[in-house]
């Protein structure tokens, strides 16, 4: 088994496709198969299952990808290291939705006047796919809502959050002293998409009032969520630092809801296999001190 094999088997993983991957390796299509056929009989496991014509991967093969994908990205940054030691190699950064409005923007801008060097990628997704993209090594490390239990995660919460219902300035609530799960429920809900940590806590405090709510807006934007229940009669849920700058300008009432907020964390994620070089921990560092700030 040799780096080769480990960069054809990470290519097809990535592709799902013999056709594509060797288009992406500048390979031939038999040496792609051959690759892949060699380890699986180097191990005698089956990487992929073949399924009318297409790829899928089994078990064994998520398992080997972990590894493979570490071993990789270890090798390339010995690579790097070596044949230009004073450049810090590129960061990949993905993070949730709420922390990338909120957070990542001024944080990523303060790394880099520091490293300009470094490229930073970021991507922003919800919390439960920036999990999984984390677990893939396909991110370096990710910044998600609330807390992740995974035995192959370090989890880091570094600040704390709070969310509220909200409503608009003229909804029939927004004067009320005190308020229900069950009268708030009475009216539409206006939600993040499932997936996300917002959703998440929403749903299960929900479920546990066994209550079924009218949801009729469902959003990746926070922003589009603000502004629709700023025009129309639904309520939304929302990080108190989202919508600081709206209630100061009174477009937006935080609902007196019992208990009036929902605490979380925002949490920094990163696999414990991981090699941290001196960049990216100086950007893991930037964010546990961010609540500071």
């Amino acid at each position: 088994m040799t780096l080769r094999h480990l960069r054809i088997f990470a290519a097809v993983y990535q592709e799902m496709s013999i056709t594509k991957a060797s288009g992406k390796l500048h390979l031939a299509q038999p040496s792609v198969s051959l690759a892949i056929k060699e380890l699986e009989e180097a191990y005698h496991i089956k990487l992929f299952d073949r399924i009318n014509r297409r790829l899928f991967i089994t078990e064994k093969g998520e398992a080997f990808y972990t590894y493979a994908s570490h071993i990789l990205d270890l090798f390339d940054e010995m690579e790097n290291c070596m044949i230009a030691p004073d450049i810090p190699v590129g960061i990949s950064l993905g993070s949730s939705i709420t922390i990338g409005n909120y957070l990542v923007p001024q944080t990523v801008a303060a790394f880099r006047n520091k490293y300009p060097a470094c490229e930073v990628t970021v991507r922003i997704q919800n919390s439960q796919q920036i999990v999984q993209a984390v677990l893939k090594n396909d991110l370096d490390l990710g910044l998600v809502e609330d807390k992740v239990k995974h035995d192959q995660l370090e989890a880091v919460p570094f600040m704390n959050d709070r969310l509220y219902f909200i409503c608009g300035k003229d909804h029939p609530l927004a004067g009320r002293k005190m308020l229900t799960l069950e009268v708030i429920c009475a009216y539409p809900l206006f939600l993040r998409e499932p997936g996300s940590a917002g959703r998440e806590i929403t749903d299960g405090l929900l479920k546990a009032h066994q209550i079924k709510p009218k949801i009729s807006w469902e959003s990746v934007s926070n922003q589009a969520l603000i502004r629709a229940v700023e025009v129309n009669p639904g309520i939304s849920v929302m990080s108190e630092k989202l919508v600081e700058e709206d209630v100061k300008n009174g477009r937006i009432v935080i609902l007196p809801f019992y208990p009036d907020a929902f605490e979380r964390s925002f949490t920094l994620i990163y696999h414990k296999k991981k090699y941290i070089t001196g960049a990216l921990g100086e950007l893991i560092q930037m964010f546990k001190l961010s609540w500071r700030e």
